[in-house]
């Protein structure tokens, strides 16, 4: 973790970037990352002539040329020229040889993705400024240079909509801390970006293998057979590879490619670990699409082609952790059903545990989740968590927050299987898979952990046994004034010209009351008589040969609205509830209405003393506040 000067060093090196003309913050960190590889590589050369002094003999792997054309190209010696000079030789000379260089060399992933290097510092000024700062963060041990590097890439998430290549880092270590790396292990990201996930990895692995990693043979792995990445954008690619070189990792395998496309379509069952966040959007034709992935599922949409992609890429016995969209578990077309099912009846899937919307914001308000499942085997049972803190707060700065659930949500993971292990109604429980099959494979969180349960002995009706179910008509800008209400998501009446219903119904929501990425119905509404109805909203109107008391309808979906009605809204971003599953939705039905007479009659008792309290509460303050005002006037 940097604090103090460190990071403020940091800081005023992209002020100098920004203020130079350079605004792009993947520009920022491209020509940060040259300039690092630049330094990197004097180290890299200096080390071998110090090998080469003490065993007094040639330097057996040289990096710059001998004599003074090498040594001008240098860190340590083109730093102290001055501005122009520097700038001259830096964009003359430097970047042409660092493009041209072998890819015999230690480093030649980062060479090979060096090749399409552009130097875009505009102003001599600003490349002396750069060096200066840049040379004076201290970075000789692996632990600094990657925070340093991590601390660069974070403001990619803070600067809009570039940041959709970065998952926060707390999430990435929580993922990789529930699939335990094993140095054996071949991993795999095939949207790698900033190579987030693979630094993770290699982290977790130092932390926790550090004496299998002190074997010639598995540190060999380590460095140049275990780190797999992908990618179709160069700029991530060179950003990807420098920060896994800064990370200690010595020739990961990060190479530029289309991972869903037909032409890159050999890597079946090549890895142990895929770990994950693919894009989230987006589509493909099928011509260009891997006919493989076709077979597995027939989509254009990219999140169902990736995960089809992971259970390519798995060998068998083969694990994964990937983050998925809502609607991966969710929605209904045939789609996602054919890849639940896929992923249930052909994979062992073993848990799932949702995300808070706000875990990719600033940039974005999206319900995710976390899929943790291995490639073959059978799936018993699915283990579902529903995350609600990650140690941050739901606002534009992400401002820490106390009381994180990763700590538990990785300690209940590993004792899941324990004899002691108990389930936390609303929170975390297993899930057979006959209950998810019953479910129409359906993976949303929101129907197993809604902590609802059917009181017994009384018959269940579906809803669309005793409505009518039909939406709204009305736009909700349209309720600007008449004689007839219109009954809307707002919580202050609304009034219309002409009336659409007539007769008992009970309104509800079709829209989340809480906005983008999380379910939520604040009320539903019961009227009666002529009345109009916003787009926005489902009328339950009474079907006339029904017999039964609609209030008390209307009082039971209210009361247990959060366990029955928002485990039925979809959506990973606009969340809203269809009139297809509200119809299906069953409800207790005493069998005679004076029954349910009986019970709407003590639930308004009860609820109209609740209001007396309120009121005689409200007077109370009211006659304290008076009080108070007596006392503070008589001083």
């Amino acid at each position: 973790m940097i604090t103090g000067q460190l990071k403020s060093d940091i800081d005023r090196i992209w002020d100098a970037f920004w203020s130079g003309g350079i605004s792009n913050p993947l520009e920022v960190i491209e020509q940060i990352t040259y300039l690092l590889f630049i330094k990197r590589l004097d180290e890299l050369h200096t080390l071998e002539e110090k090998k080469a002094n003490r065993l007094n003999r040639k330097i057996e792997n040289p990096i710059f040329p001998p004599g003074a054309k090498g040594s001008r190209l240098r860190w340590s010696h083109f730093k102290n020229f001055d501005p122009q000079e520097m700038f001259d030789i830096v964009s003359t000379e430097v970047f042409p040889f660092i493009k041209d260089l072998k890819s015999d060399v230690e480093n030649s992933t980062y060479s090979h993705h060096m090749k399409d290097a552009r130097f875009t510092i505009p102003k001599p000024g600003l490349l002396a400024k750069a060096v200066e700062l840049i040379d004076q963060i201290p970075m000789e041990d692996r632990d600094t240079k990657g925070d340093v590097y991590e601390y660069m890439l974070s403001k990619i998430q803070t600067a809009g909509q570039n940041g959709q290549f970065r998952t926060p880092r707390h999430i990435t270590k929580l993922m990789v801390d529930l699939v335990e790396p094993k140095p054996t292990d071949v991993i795999c990201d095939p949207a790698s970006g900033t190579a987030g996930f693979l630094i993770a990895a290699a982290e977790y692995l130092r932390n926790n293998c550090s004496d299998d990693l002190a074997n010639a043979n598995v540190l060999k792995h380590f460095n140049d057979k275990m780190f797999h990445g992908f990618d179709f954008d160069s700029t991530m690619l060179r950003i990807g590879s420098m920060n896994m070189l800064l990370h200690g990792v010595g020739n990961p395998i990060i190479k530029y490619k289309d991972s869903l496309s037909e032409e890159n379509s050999a890597d079946e069952e090549q890895y142990s670990l895929v770990l994950a966040n693919p894009p989230f959007s987006g589509s493909l034709d099928y011509e260009s699409t891997a006919k493989d992935l076709l077979r597995i599922v027939r989509t254009k949409k990219t999140e169902l082609l990736f995960l089809a992609l992971f259970f390519r890429l798995l060998k068998p016995g083969g694990r994964a952790a990937v983050i998925v969209p809502s609607g991966v578990l969710e929605s209904e077309s045939n789609a996602h059903r054919t890849i639940r099912k896929a992923l249930l009846e052909e994979n062992h899937l073993e848990g799932i545990i949702s995300l808070p919307h706000w875990v990719f914001k600033p940039y974005a308000s999206v319900a995710t989740a976390i899929l943790l499942f291995g490639k073959g085997g059978e799936t018993e049972n699915v283990w579902f968590y529903r995350l609600e803190n990650d140690g941050f707060n739901n606002d534009a700065i992400k401002s820490p927050r106390s009381g994180s659930e990763l700590p538990k949500v990785l300690t209940l993971w590993k004792q899941r299987k324990d004899s002691s292990y108990k389930p936390s109604s609303g929170k975390h429980r297993f899930v057979t898979k006959e209950e998810i099959i019953e479910n129409d494979y359906d993976l949303c969180d929101r129907v197993y952990l809604s902590g609802y349960e059917y009181p017994e002995g009384i018959p269940l009706r579906p809803l669309s046994e005793l409505f009518e179910i039909q939406k709204g008509t009305v736009g909700a800008a349209q309720a600007t004034g008449g004689e007839y209400p219109c009954i809307t998501t707002s919580e202050e009446p609304k009034w219309h010209t002409e009336w659409t219903y007539d007769g008992e119904a009970i309104c509800i929501p079709t829209v989340s009351s809480t906005g983008h990425g999380h379910a939520s119905i604040k009320r539903i509404q019961y009227i009666s008589g002529k009345f109009s109805a916003a787009t926005i909203t489902c009328v339950l109107s009474k079907k006339t040969d029904m017999d039964f008391y609609v209030p008390y309808v209307y009082y039971y979906l209210f009361v247990h609205k959060d366990e029955l009605l928002v485990p039925l809204m979809r959506g990973s971003a606009n969340v809203s509830l269809s009139d297809k599953r509200l119809a299906k939705l069953k409800i207790p039905m005493p069998n005679t209405i004076q029954e349910q007479k009986r019970l709407v009659s003590e639930l308004e008792k009860a609820k109209q003393k609740i209001d007396e309290l309120k009121n005689n509460l409200d007077s109370a303050v009211t006659v304290l506040d008076e009080k108070f005002v007596e006392l503070r006037n008589s001083f």
